[in-house]
C-alpha cells in the first residue's frame, strides 16, 4: 500500500450562530492563496442558534474531494463541541478552546496523554476587546493563532480576510489588529507546531473555490437557463440564493413560488414556451412536484428538476446528507412515462451534468431529475478550472405532427411562438396531432412510442467510469458523493478501484457484469439503508451485488470509513 501523508485538517466546532462558517471560509480562502488544495464542509443542526455545529477544512498539495475523520488542529467555541470532537484529534494535535479551562473526563485525559495532545485556552473575545475590536472579532484572534500554528505569512491572512470583508461595515484596522494579536499571542510556543505540517506546494496559483450548488447554478446559466422558480428547502436553497444574488448580472427571472407544485408548473410552462427554466428542491418538495413530472412525461414537455437529497423520510434529519431518494427519482409518478435520472458527485460534475440535463430534456422531450446530496451541495471544492461549456442542443424542428410516431420515440417539436404553427398540448392521452383519444390501438401505440425514448437515450449516454487500478482485485461500485471518498482513498491505496455511475436511469451496467465475470471482489457503496442502486441494478439487469457497504447516519463516507471496512 502506498501511503500519502501530504494532508492536514483543521476543524472548528461550536454552536450555530457563533461565526463558525465565516471562520472556516476565511481559513479556506487564505490557504487557497498559498497554492494548496482544500476541501471544506460544514455540519450543523436544524437550529438557528445553539446545538453543535462544525466546519472542517482539509488541505493537500493534490486535489482532494472529501474529509478525513481525524484532524491535526481543533478549534472549539463551546464546551459541548470540545467534548464531542476532542477524541478525533490526531497524534501531536492541538486543540484551541475559546474559554475557561475545563474538567476533562477520564477517557479524554487518557486520549490526551496517549496521543501527546496540546490544549490552549484562548480567551478570544477578551483579546479582541483589548485590541480595539468587538466580541465577534474573537474569531479573528482564533484564526490568527491557527495561522501561526501553520507557520504561514500573516500578511496573506490579513489580505484575504480584509478582501472578504470589503464592502461590509467592519472596522478593518481593528480586524487586522485582532488577527495579528492571535498570530503573535504569547501562548504560542514552538512545540505546538511539531505535529502540524502543512503540505508544501511549488504552485502559487489560486484554485477556484466553489460549492456544488454554485456550480449547478453556473452550469444552468451556461446552458442558457433564463428563469428559476423555487421554494426554499434545505439543501437546495443556496441554488436559489446564488441565482438571486447574481440576477443583476445574469438578467434571469427569479421567482419564489408559493409552494413546490407551483414552482414545477411554472418551470414546465417556461420550457413549453421555449425558455430554459430550472427548479430545485429536496425530498418532500419533490413529492409535490411528481404530478407535474408525470404530466411532462405524457405531454412530452422538457423539464429539469434538481433533487438535493438529505437523510430520512418525512422531515427526517434535514441538514444532514444521504441518498435515499434514488427510487423516488427513478420510479416516482403515476403511469408509465420516460425520464432520465442523472447523479452529480462534485463541483465539476455539477457544472457539466446540469448542462447535459438540459440538452437531454430538450432533445428527448422528457423530465430529467438531477440528483444531488447535501454533502455535494454545500461543500466547497477546490477546482483547477471548470469543464468547457456544452453546446446547447434544443432539437427544435419545423412544424409537423407534434406527437408523430417515430422509431426513436422522439417526435418533432417546435416552439409555439413567433408565428409558427400552433399545436394542441394536453396531459390526456392523444393522437399524433394532439387530439385526445381513448382508443385502445392509439393509446398503446403512443405509449410504446414514448417509452422507445428510453432505448434511444440509453444508446447515447456514456458508460460508467472506472477509476484507479484496472487490475485491482477489489472494485467499489457507486454513484453520487461516494465517488469523493473513493478518489481520495485510491490516492493512498493502489490496490482498489472504483466504478462510478453518473447516469442512474437508463442504466448501462455491462461493466459491472464484466467485473464479476473477471472474479473481482465487487462492493456496492451507498448512502442509504436499502441499497437502492443495488436493487435498481438487479431489477434492470439481473446483476446482484452480494457485498454492500451502506452508510445512513447522515454523514458522508470518508477515507477512514473505506480503509476500516477493508481492514475488518
Amino acid at each position: 500500500m502506498k501511503m500519502n501523508s501530504n494532508r492536514l485538517a483543521v476543524k472548528f466546532g461550536g454552536a450555530s450562530g457563533q461565526g463558525i462558517n465565516t471562520a472556516g471560509r476565511m481559513l479556506t480562502q487564505s490557504i487557497n492563496r498559498t497554492g494548496l488544495y482544500t476541501f471544506s464542509t460544514r455540519e450543523y443542526p436544524s437550529l438557528i442558534k445553539g446545538g453543535i455545529a462544525s466546519y472542517q477544512v482539509d488541505v493537500s498539495n493534490k486535489e482532494i474531494f472529501s474529509s478525513k475523520r481525524k484532524y491535526q488542529i481543533l478549534c472549539t467555541m463551546s464546551e459541548a463541541s470540545f467534548h464531542k470532537y476532542l477524541l478525533n484529534l490526531s497524534e501531536n494535535g492541538v486543540i484551541i478552546h475559546d474559554g475557561e479551562e475545563m474538567e476533562l473526563t477520564p477517557e479524554e485525559e487518557i486520549h490526551i496523554q496517549k496521543n501527546n495532545l496540546h490544549i490552549v485556552y484562548l480567551h478570544s473575545e477578551k483579546i479582541a476587546l483589548e485590541n480595539g475590536g468587538t466580541e465577534i472579532m474573537g474569531n479573528a484572534v482564533l484564526l490568527g493563532f491557527i495561522w501561526k500554528l501553520l507557520k504561514q505569512d500573516p500578511q496573506i491572512l490579513v489580505e484575504e480576510v480584509l478582501e472578504m470583508l470589503s464592502g461590509k461595515d467592519i472596522d478593518t484596522e481593528a480586524e487586522t489588529k485582532c488577527l495579528l494579536a492571535g498570530y503573535n499571542h504569547p501562548l504560542y510556543r514552538e512545540e505546538l507546531s511539531h505535529g502540524i505540517q502543512l503540505p508544501t506546494s511549488a504552485e502559487t496559483h489560486r484554485s477556484l473555490l466553489i460549492t456544488g450548488n454554485e456550480a449547478i447554478a453556473l452550469g444552468a446559466l451556461a446552458a442558457g437557463m433564463r428563469a428559476f422558480y423555487g421554494y426554499p428547502m434545505t439543501p437546495a436553497t443556496s441554488i436559489f440564493k446564488f441565482l438571486g444574488d447574481t440576477a443583476h448580472q445574469s438578467k434571469i427571472v427569479i421567482k419564489q413560488a408559493e409552494n413546490e407544485i407551483t414552482a414545477a408548473l411554472m418551470s414546465m410552462g417556461s420550457m413549453y414556451m421555449g425558455t430554459r427554466a430550472l427548479t430545485a428542491t429536496s425530498g418532500g418538495g419533490f413529492d409535490l412536484m411528481i404530478e407535474t413530472i408525470s404530466c411532462c412525461g405524457m405531454s412530452e414537455t422538457p423539464l429539469v428538476v434538481v433533487l438535493a437529497q438529505r437523510i430520512g423520510s418525512g422531515t427526517g434529519v434535514p441538514t444532514w446528507t444521504g441518498s435515499g431518494d434514488l427510487y423516488t427519482a427513478v420510479k416516482g409518478g403515476h403511469g408509465d412515462f420516460p425520464r432520465c435520472v442523472i447523479s452529480v458527485s462534485d463541483a465539476t460534475s455539477c457544472f457539466s451534468l446540469i448542462q447535459k440535463a438540459f440538452n437531454i430534456a430538450d432533445k428527448f422531450q422528457l423530465p430529467v431529475i438531477l440528483l444531488s446530496e447535501k454533502q455535494i451541495a454545500e461543500s466547497i471544492y477546490s477546482v483547477e478550472k471548470l469543464p468547457k461549456v456544452e453546446k446547447i442542443d434544443r432539437n427544435v424542428v419545423s412544424p409537423s405532427k407534434r406527437y408523430e410516431i417515430t422509431d426513436s420515440g422522439i417526435s418533432p417539436r417546435w416552439i409555439p411562438t413567433k408565428g409558427l404553427q400552433p399545436y394542441i398540448h394536453t396531459s390526456d392521452e392523444h393522437t399524433e396531432d394532439g387530439h385526445s383519444t381513448e382508443e385502445e390501438v392509439e393509446v398503446k401505440a403512443m405509449s410504446d412510442k414514448r417509452l422507445r425514448k428510453v432505448t434511444s437515450l440509453k444508446n447515447e449516454i456514456p458508460e460508467p467510469t472506472l477509476y484507479g487500478n484496472p487490475n485491482s482485485d477489489i472494485v467499489f461500485v457507486g454513484y453520487g458523493s461516494t465517488k469523493n471518498a473513493l478518489l481520495d482513498t485510491i490516492q493512498i491505496n493502489e490496490n482498489i478501484s472504483y466504478l462510478h455511475f453518473d447516469y442512474i436511469y437508463p442504466l448501462k451496467a455491462d461493466k459491472v457484469q464484466h467485473l464479476l465475470d473477471d472474479g473481482k471482489r465487487v462492493i456496492l457503496l451507498e448512502s442509504n439503508q436499502d441499497g437502492q442502486f443495488g436493487k435498481l441494478l438487479a431489477e434492470e439487469t439481473g446483476i446482484k451485488l452480494k457485498e454492500q457497504y451502506l452508510k445512513y447516519d447522515g454523514r458522508a463516507f470518508s477515507i477512514d470509513d473505506i480503509l476500516d471496512y477493508l481492514n475488518r
